[in-house]
């Protein structure tokens, strides 16, 4: 059982910017492999498969009679999407699970995360690393040390402790999406990279709805050319990514592809999660809703720091999602049942054609005790009145009588980490 830490306080900022959300849902299928795969290894082979651990911090002490007894358990897995030679993480994240709520939340962490290379991890290396970007950190740690390094930075930074790891090759997805026969999606734009002359792969793919087979699968996670850059790049990896655990967990493809999902499963697939281990989660399986599933991001925005891009994680709003993910800080309920929205995150964004007024909104209700995220500004349709849109039902309702016509309605799924976000109307001056 994950051990509960108190999340590390730095000295904060103001925050920087808006959030997004991020869909990784891939790890569900090594988590069914870690299971399914195991047993059937083992009962083929008589061998124990992957053989323990490397140092970082191991799950609670459940066995596997507490596991088929279903008892509850909170697990933090951390997934690593590394390169060819695998030394730098292009893709990073946080699964936490929890049996009792029989819930997942994905955490995404941006591989351009600005961070300080913390103390833990520069005892374990013998060095002195300073301020980096995230991904570095796991190449900082080698082939030995890499993925203890990388959860080392990631403890630091979320203030939370991790029980174990998996990492994958992106040689894995090739052959993953070739054995469940490929997997359909509308690949948003035209997509077109010749990266042959460095050794990498050549992407060329055509706009449209498509079965994509493994090598153009990757080709499509691999593509950085979007008109917002990175974000693009996120959500498009969030679209493929959901429809290849949808098809992956399907009991039939489980029951048809077992033999492939085992060969790729010891040839592309690190982890510290021993057999036992293995067995034990693979309990909870049936449990897993994928609909059920949130998915979020590290707050935060990109920035140029001395020439450098980087990501620049907002500290107050990353202490706000830690308490609401993983330690289940629930907000203040009044005693008519609606939600304090003092208790909640504020992002105000300007829908409307006044300059500047997201900003002033954002002080005003600051100013009144409310705690607000950076103002942005809204790319949607723009509305006359106010739209207060709130996660959780009853929120929001303390917030109308500080505009002129403020109407509540629910989020929609992609609104962010916030837990409100305020779209002006262009009725507000």
């Amino acid at each position: 059982m994950s051990r509960r830490r108190n999340p590390k306080r730095r000295k904060p900022f103001n925050p920087i910017k808006t959030f997004f959300k991020i869909v990784i849902t891939m790890v569900m299928a090594f988590v069914v492999l870690a299971g399914g795969a195991c047993f059937a290894y083992y009962k083929a082979t008589g061998n124990v498969p992957f053989g323990g651990g490397s140092g970082v911090t191991k799950a609670g002490e459940m066995s596997i009679l507490d596991a088929l007894l279903g008892k509850n358990i909170k697990l933090n897995v951390a997934v690593f999407g590394v390169d060819k030679d695998e030394t730098r993480t292009d893709v990073a994240f946080v699964v936490h699970y929890d049996s009792e709520k029989e819930s997942i939340d994905l955490i995404s962490v941006p591989r351009d995360t600005r961070v300080s290379v913390c103390s833990e991890v520069e005892d374990l290396l013998g060095g002195r690393y300073g301020v980096t970007k995230f991904n570095a950190v796991h190449a900082y740690g080698g082939k030995e040390h890499g993925p203890e390094a990388a959860i080392l930075q990631l403890e630091d930074l979320l203030g939370i402790s991790i029980d174990h790891y998996v990492k994958v090759n992106f040689d894995a997805l090739v052959e993953i999406v070739d054995a469940v026969g490929g997997v359909e999606v509308d690949v948003p734009q035209d997509m077109k990279w010749d990266m042959s002359d460095t050794g990498d792969i050549t992407i060329d793919l055509k706009k449209g709805m498509q079965t994509l087979d493994g090598n153009k699968a990757l080709q499509l996670v691999r593509f950085r050319r979007y008109a917002d850059g990175d974000v693009g790049r996120i959500q498009v990896q969030q679209l493929f990514l959901k429809a290849l655990a949808e098809k992956v967990l399907s009991t039939e493809s489980i029951v048809k592809n077992l033999g492939d999902y085992i060969e790729v499963t010891y040839k592309y697939v690190k982890t510290d999660i021993s057999l036992a281990d293995a067995l034990k989660y693979a309990s909870y399986i049936t449990k897993v809703d994928l609909d059920k599933i949130n998915m979020e991001t590290l707050p935060g925005a990109g920035q140029y720091v001395g020439g450098v891009s980087y990501f620049i994680h907002d500290p107050a709003a990353t202490r706000e999602m830690v308490d609401r993910v993983f330690y289940s800080v629930a907000p203040v309920v009044n005693d008519d049942g609606s939600i304090d929205s003092k208790s909640l995150l504020i992002e105000v964004s300007n829908g409307g054609e006044v300059a500047g007024l997201a900003g002033r909104v954002t002080e005003k209700l600051a100013n009144e005790g409310f705690r607000l995220a950076e103002p942005t500004t809204y790319h949607g349709e723009q509305i006359n009145y106010t739209r207060i849109q709130v996660k959780t039902e009853g929120a929001g309702k303390d917030l109308v009588k500080y505009f002129d016509d403020a109407r509540v309605e629910t989020a929609p799924a992609d609104m962010g980490s916030a837990d409100i976000r305020i779209i002006l109307g262009t009725n507000e001056k």
